[in-house]
């Protein structure tokens, strides 16, 4: 009965996973049409796409610092999350509004400043909700869910597709999607007001705890460098985009979400069992892989399985890196933890997507150059990793043999 207990998560973290669901089913209806949108709709060149995507980042970025660190200082999560979560519902329908890529650029700019706003508090409520040996259990279910809605949307975007193509121009069709990508949004946002805060976590918060640590900043720069590498995911369908008919490119990002959302449970307990740094090890190597891939090989069907493998790579950046946060944040200050990982690694998504912008058109061996860079940043990145980064794991595992002693 105590096993059965130990492995049950909170009714907390479950109802944060059905709000993750709805929203990305909201979000996924909108992403993958949202290249060809930029650049075909409203006529903005490649290089826009990077920047419109790396400012979107930075909005996260930025305020992921804050948010975290402000969720800390007042000891509280719940408001911030429900206020993020709402502020990316409402901006969304206004998409469908723009005519201009600045238009879009603002509304972008601002739907992510929603996931800035939630996501440090939201992931630190995770942890205070869960046992420390299934942290990765807990972040791996909300990603599932996460992930469970991206498939959801993306089918839904392609079924829309067939439906009303013939119906009305191209461009209208994207603007109706936006449109109805509010109704899931709104949903997920109504869920959170079932959530509890659990005080008791809360007021374990040391305000005189610091953050800056020697494992914590070997960790931070392996995760920064590597962040150069991570162009978006706009850039991957981009490609896609070459070799498929626009009908097939929703259901290959199907197939991308499918993986994330097969494999993001499965990711967060082997991060419990085998320690967050051999996870790491083993997504940085695969992300080179599937950079090499694309690069080079142009198939159809390899493409579905490459759209998998990035999914599978997703899965486990979306819950390893905060296992390893929450395990070693001291006093307690998790959202300032994740928000400062997240904030420093997702500022570098800029230079990262204005550089595979940029470098787009520069092929070498027939390959565009992107790609090949970010292989060899995820491959210097790797062995970074394995030669300054500490493993949370063993500490873990020395504390439970010292309790298990004790009693």
């Amino acid at each position: 009965m105590g096993e059965k207990k130990k492995s049950t998560l909170s009714r907390d973290t479950k109802i944060l996973g059905l709000n993750s669901f709805f929203t990305d089913i909201s979000t996924e209806m909108i992403v993958p049409l949202l290249p060809f949108f930029i650049t075909q709709t409203l006529g903005a060149p490649v290089i826009i796409l990077g920047l419109i995507e790396g400012w979107a980042e930075v909005s996260v970025s930025i305020l992921d610092m804050i948010s975290g660190w402000f969720s800390d200082k007042v000891k509280r999560r719940k408001p911030l999350v429900i206020f993020g979560y709402g502020l990316s519902a409402f901006i969304k329908p206004l998409f469908s509004l723009a005519t201009t890529w600045p238009q879009l650029f603002i509304f972008r700019f601002v739907e992510r400043m929603g996931k800035g706003i939630r996501r440090a508090p939201r992931d630190a409520m995770i942890g205070a909700f869960e046992k420390k040996d299934q942290l990765g259990k807990a972040f791996g279910f909300r990603k599932m869910m996460d992930s469970a809605g991206a498939i959801l949307g993306p089918l839904i975007a392609a079924f829309l597709l067939f439906y009303l193509g013939g119906e009305m121009p191209e461009g209208e069709i994207y603007r109706t999607i936006f449109l109805l990508a509010f109704i899931p949004a709104i949903i997920g946002v109504a869920l959170l007001f079932l959530v509890k805060e659990k005080k008791e976590e809360l007021a374990k918060i040391s305000s005189s705890a610091k953050l800056v640590s020697k494992d914590f900043s070997h960790f931070l720069l392996v995760a920064a460098f590597f962040s150069i590498a991570q162009m978006g995911i706009v850039f991957f369908i981009l490609k896609g985009g070459e070799v498929l008919p626009l009908i097939m490119v929703p259901i290959v990002y199907l197939a991308y979400n499918a993986a994330y959302t097969v494999f993001a449970m499965p990711a967060g307990i082997l991060t419990d069992a085998l320690g967050p740094k051999r996870m790491l090890i083993a997504a940085y190597l695969l992300f080179a892989i599937i950079c090499i891939m694309f690069a080079f090989f142009n198939d159809p069907a390899l493409l579905l399985i490459l759209f998998s493998m990035l999914g599978l790579f997703m899965a486990i950046m979306q819950t390893t890196p905060r296992v390893y946060l929450v395990e070693t944040a001291p006093g307690h200050n998790y959202a300032t933890a994740i928000g400062t990982y997240q904030g420093v690694t997702g500022l570098l998504l800029l230079p990262a997507n204005l550089l595979a912008g940029a470098l787009w058109e520069v092929q070498i061996a027939g390959a565009h150059l992107p790609f090949i860079l970010s292989a060899a940043i995820a491959i210097i990145a790797m062995l970074a990793l394995i030669l300054f980064v500490k493993d949370p794991l063993q500490k873990r595992l020395k504390t439970r043999k010292t309790l298990s002693h004790s009693q």
